[in-house]
């Protein structure tokens, strides 16, 4: 009884871990104020951003891979580790380069939900960007960040890593 009970503790840890690997978020356009659902756009599984393929987001070609708070560019269709491409330190979002993520030129400034465009290797706050509500990003437009149009609606659970390499590439 003992071992059946051992066995099946085992079976849910490892049909747990492998549900919790598989879990995706998919990255929808959105139009209008209100945001209203369009065609996939990425896909995030595993620690990778893939282009999406599909209305409902089939798993294409493999863009970046995370790896904590940096993003680096994918260097084949496996999702092996390239060049650097973004990398998060404090309330920005920097341009990084070479295998290491040598951080350069700042790309946003996040306070809140509020994105700013960043500005130099200190990154300068600079016009409005994105306002995020929930779980759709809306354009943002004057000095306050007031919220525009519907740009992404996210569905599922996406890293703030994946989130802003994406807006970057917006």
């Amino acid at each position: 009884m003992q071992r059946a009970f051992s066995f099946l503790l085992f079976s849910i840890a490892i049909l747990s871990t492998i549900e919790a690997r598989a879990q995706r978020a998919v990255v929808h356009l959105a139009y209008g104020p209100y945001g209203s659902k369009g065609d996939a756009l990425y896909m995030v599984e595993n620690g990778a951003i893939h282009q999406a393929c599909g209305t409902f987001g089939a798993k294409g070609a493999c863009l970046y891979v995370i790896d904590g708070m940096q993003v680096y560019r994918s260097a084949d269709g496996f999702c092996s580790r390239g060049e650097g491409a973004f990398t998060i330190e404090d309330n920005g979002l920097y341009r990084c380069r070479g295998t290491f993520c040598q951080k350069g030129q700042c790309v946003f400034v996040i306070e809140g939900n509020k994105i700013f465009r960043g500005d130099g290797p200190f990154c300068n706050k600079g016009e409005a960007a994105f306002v995020i509500e929930g779980k759709t990003v809306f354009l943002a437009e004057g000095a306050f960040a007031r919220k525009g149009e519907a740009v992404l609606l996210i569905e599922g659970d996406l890293p703030m890593a994946a989130l802003l390499a994406i807006l970057a590439m917006i």
